[in-house]
């Protein structure tokens, strides 16, 4: 898998000072250390909000999918049919959606 960052960079002058200031930050995509969230496995979810699809995705698993459910509960997501990770089974679920991960670990996503 290839990995991508986004880099943006400005400079800041104070008093004769030139300070350059760079912010860089992985694209969801980006592959992390494989653990619970890079387990394979078959899917066929059909819930159409985001809590439902969630929990269904993180049961068995032991991969966490955290978020502020107060936000996100009722968003409508995608059906999620076929063999993938978690991880792919989750983008699945979010494409074309307000909600994105944003940030991965090898045993836990957070969505927002």
């Amino acid at each position: 898998m290839k990995q991508a960052l986004t880099c943006f960079s400005g400079k800041i002058l104070s008093t004769g000072m030139v300070f350059l200031i760079i912010s860089c930050r992985a694209s969801p995509d980006v592959h992390v250390p494989e653990g619970k969230c890079d387990t394979i496995a078959d899917y066929d979810i059909s819930f159409s909000r985001f809590d439902e699809t969630a929990q269904q995705l993180a049961h068995g698993t032991g991969c966490f999918i955290r978020t502020d459910l107060s936000r996100t509960a009722a968003v409508r997501v995608n059906p999620v049919k076929g063999r993938m990770t978690i991880r792919e089974a989750l983008q699945t679920a979010l494409a074309g959606t307000a909600l994105k991960v944003t940030e991965q670990q090898a045993d836990s996503m957070t969505v927002r």
